[in-house]
């Protein structure tokens, strides 16, 4: 082979591997998203089925087809994780109030109910979202928390200004009553679902103690009823 030839062969080379190296390179971010979908998809069915606390980062793995080294790869923590399932449910949440909130009836009977159908129709969003500061922001890392607040911050913003378009609320009104809101279900929430095994042991020990299940639906809206009325009021 010629010089010329051999210097043609190597520039073909060259460019060849050039290609395939940014093949790689423009599928690597996708693929990654790919696989920390996967997790929080993951995740998210494993709450359906048990509580955050008996969840394994090695269940998660094994769900999404992963090796349990792996989830470290994306998620530095089991906080970390659902801390990112929170922020997609919260976005939920959010994207549907904000569809609610643009319909014509603006009285306070629907405006209680979109943010009632909103906050509970996300499958464990009250349930993450009380373990917010206790549990997910301390051992998620303060990077992801940064983004999460962040990100929440803006939506937050958002959302609170189409709430005080709808309800005619001052400025800062509407951040206001979604903080009252989030905070009131999450109460709610976890007042009417005490662990079944303390509570199965309390009515076979003291029956007469045995007390009908709060209504969380019709109580938050109830009370979000008679918070946007008052608010309405000035």
């Amino acid at each position: 082979m010629t010089s010329s030839a051999a210097a043609q062969a190597k520039s073909t080379t060259q460019q060849g591997a050039s290609r395939r190296t940014g093949t790689r390179k423009a599928r690597a971010p996708e693929a990654k998203q790919a696989r920390a979908e996967a997790l929080m998809l993951a995740a998210e069915e494993a709450l359906t089925q048990a509580s955050y606390h008996d969840i394994t980062i090695l269940e998660i793995a094994k769900r999404a087809g992963l090796a349990k080294g792996t989830v470290y790869l994306y998620y530095p923590s089991k906080e970390a994780l659902f801390l990112a399932v929170l922020t997609r449910k919260i976005d939920m949440c959010f994207d549907t109030l904000e569809a609610r909130f643009r319909e014509d009836d603006k009285s306070p009977e629907f405006l209680a109910r979109a943010m009632t159908d909103a906050l509970l129709e996300p499958h464990a969003l009250l349930n993450l979202l009380s373990l917010l500061y206790t549990q997910l922001e301390p051992g998620a890392g303060m990077e992801a928390v940064i983004a999460f607040k962040t990100h929440l911050m803006g939506r937050m913003q958002t959302i609170g200004a189409a709430l005080e378009e709808a309800c005619g609320l001052e400025a800062g009104g509407g951040r206001t009553l979604l903080t009252r809101a989030y905070a009131l279900a999450i109460g709610l929430q976890q007042f009417s679902t005490p662990p079944p095994e303390f509570l199965a042991e309390l009515q076979r020990l003291a029956p007469e103690l045995k007390k009908e299940p709060l209504d969380v639906e019709r109580e938050l809206m109830d009370s979000l009823t008679d918070m946007i009325r008052a608010r309405q009021r000035g």
